[in-house]
């Protein structure tokens, strides 16, 4: 086995990595988990075939030490929280206020919206801020459409004010504990439940002035996929017929316009689970089954029932249809609703295209159109499904209210009927608030006490072991343990001193407090390319070389990596609650480019002012 000793060597091949690590994980051209094995794969390849040798002639970093993040008590804390954090939510547990919160607004729509970010911002510190946005995503719905407001003005600071309140506690960001963890395993303190409550604090309430009183300003104005399924300059209703005996369609060519009817537009056809949208296929032919629907207006409805008798509308269980043709098209068309659907984080739906859920089968709903990050996906079939994905189905009310119940989606249509109480909610809220406490008080370290709550979880039958297994992030696994390996590599080869170093010959005789700025703003521009988390891990033994550089306290350079690995606010990849809002919202990659980048910029300003202070580095 050859041997290669030449720091030199193993610094920039360790620079590679990290590299092709960020270009990978920004770009996405390659699934994160496949990104995240390749550059696993290769490190331990590098360090197998080219040890670093240490003094006594051991392989520093050798499989054991290169995988050992994979156990790291911050990652096994993070994923039990997402258990935690999917018990609340399948439990219903914090549904039983929402039903009073409704009722008690009224009119009062700044009212409803204050209560809103209000209570996001109250329980974002103690509960992972994913499920929080994905519970308060139909209830913002609600209130918008009540009040005839544009979704784009609450979605994204619902998003902002879930992670501005993050930052303030341990465990109110997977980020904060995440460098926690990394300063345990490079042999520094563990960072405490409260050890950065005051500056997070600070930061925290100059981003949220900023997200409650000037954001909403810059945000545009969009229509919802409904409304443009259903808006034009004639009021346009969807509804679906299914072809019968009908001789005048069977084989006939699919056109977009329906048949010649004037004020009609065929905008899918089902056959069976196969849906075809337009441009269709020259040789695609009408057959007795096929599923036409069809935007169109009362008159034209009305006409397609006289011109094809045998077409048949379907009704879904609509009973004494009225014989005037016109009337029976608005009650058609009243059966029918069309809504927006959300796939939620930890879905069974993603990863999986629409063919294989079989997806009218099981909740007898068409998919008219497909959103992803606010652009309309064309390949209906084959296309799958991600977490974040806008769905706009149509179907009749039983079947919109049979999905309102699946937890794997959220139905975004602005109900504010009742919200049921499942028994276990109460239970789900004892096991999760027990588990924050024992961590808070430092009775069990937070890995532990939150594997304990989440065995709670199954074994009090509040989750399901499916639903528990399902609610762990994949990618969050392969990517924060490849990164933690990077980091290892970084710390051990010399990488990170040697960039460390790099940065106090340049800025150093500025002073430790330009250092520290300099640090926080290099994390927040990385954490919007690359992510939070895998910012958070290669950063962290960076920030340590260079306090140990400056010859100062190491506290204030691991709390920039912490916060500016937060700031993730100029695009919708850096963070899992950006683009879980995105759709609702209706955003586009520049909107958050227009609201993010000042608030990014403020974070900065607060930071370099209160830090050196708060830490005497002046």
């Amino acid at each position: 086995m050859p041997e290669i000793s030449t720091a030199t060597f193993h610094i920039w091949s360790t620079y590679a990595l990290a590299l092709a690590a960020i270009v990978g994980f920004a770009s996405e051209k390659i699934r994160i988990e496949i990104t995240a094995l390749l550059v696993l794969v290769a490190l331990l390849v590098l360090f197998e075939f080219f040890p670093l040798l240490g003094p006594d002639g051991e392989n520093l970093l050798d499989v054991g030490s290169l995988l050992a993040g994979f156990a790291n008590p911050a990652l096994v804390a993070v994923l039990a929280l997402l258990i935690l954090g999917n018990g609340l939510w399948r439990s219903g547990a914090l549904d039983w206020a929402l039903r009073r919160f409704l009722q008690l607004v009224g009119d009062r729509r700044l009212l409803a919206i204050g209560i809103c970010f209000a209570t996001v911002f109250v329980t974002s510190p103690f509960i992972n801020n994913t499920p929080v946005v994905v519970i308060f995503i139909p209830i913002l719905e609600t209130i918008v459409r009540r009040f005839s407001m544009a979704p784009s003005t609450v979605m994204m600071p619902l998003s902002f004010i879930a992670i501005l309140a993050g930052m303030t506690t341990l465990i109110g960001s997977s980020t904060n504990l995440l460098v926690s963890g990394t300063l345990g395993q490079l042999g520094r303190g563990a960072l405490g439940f409260f050890d950065f409550v005051i500056p997070g604090l600070v930061l925290a309430s100059v981003g949220l002035v900023y997200v409650v009183l000037v954001m909403p300003h810059f945000l545009h104005r969009r229509a919802s996929p409904v409304q443009r399924f259903i808006s034009g300059k004639h009021r346009r209703f969807i509804t679906q017929f299914t072809v019968g005996e009908e001789p005048k369609l069977l084989n006939m060519p699919v056109q977009f316009g329906l048949l010649g009817i004037s004020g009609a537009r065929l905008i899918l056809l089902q056959r069976g689970e196969h849906p075809f949208i337009p441009p269709y296929n020259d040789n695609l032919t009408i057959s007795k089954g096929d599923i036409l629907v069809v935007m169109a207006t009362h008159e034209a409805l009305a006409e397609a029932q006289t011109k094809f008798p045998h077409l048949m509308f379907s009704m879904s269980g609509e009973e004494d249809i009225p014989a005037d043709e016109e009337e029976h098209g608005v009650l058609l068309s009243r059966n029918q609703m069309v809504a927006e659907v959300m796939i939620a984080p930890g879905s069974q739906l993603a990863g999986h295209s629409l063919e294989d859920i079989g997806f009218r089968a099981r909740y007898g709903c068409l998919v008219l159109g497909i959103e992803r990050r606010s652009r309309v996906i064309r390949r209906l079939i084959g296309s799958t499904l991600r977490e974040g994905d806008i769905l706009v189905v149509q179907g009749d009310r039983k079947a919109l209210d049979h999905m309102r119940a699946h937890r794997g989606v959220v139905v975004l249509d602005g109900t504010a009927r009742p919200l049921p109480v499942p028994r276990s909610a109460k239970l789900a809220c004892a096991i999760f608030f027990g588990t924050i406490v024992v961590a808070a008080m430092g009775i069990l370290p937070i890995a532990a006490a939150a594997v304990a709550g989440s065995t709670l979880m199954l074994t009090s039958r509040v989750l399901t072991l499916n639903q528990a297994t399902n609610a762990l992030d994949r990618r969050i696994f392969l990517m924060v343990g490849t990164s933690l390996a990077l980091g290892a590599a970084m710390l051990k080869t010399g990488a990170a001193a040697y960039l460390a170093q790099g940065m106090i010959g340049l800025l150093g005789a500025a002073g430790p407090a330009v250092v520290l700025s300099a640090l926080f703003l290099m994390v927040a521009l990385m954490t919007n390319i690359l992510s939070n988390n895998a910012t958070a891990v290669l950063f962290t033994p960076i920030s340590l070389e260079l306090a140990s550089g400056l010859q100062v306290d190491p506290m204030p350079f691991a709390l920039a990596v912490l916060f500016g690995a937060n700031c993730s606010f100029a695009t919708p990849v850096g963070y899992q609650t950006n683009l879980l809002v995105m759709g609702p919202g209706y955003y586009r990659f520049k909107d958050f480019l227009r609201v993010g980048i000042p608030l990014v910029g403020l974070l900065w300003g607060a930071f370099s002012l209160f830090m050196p202070w708060y830490y005497g580095l002046l």
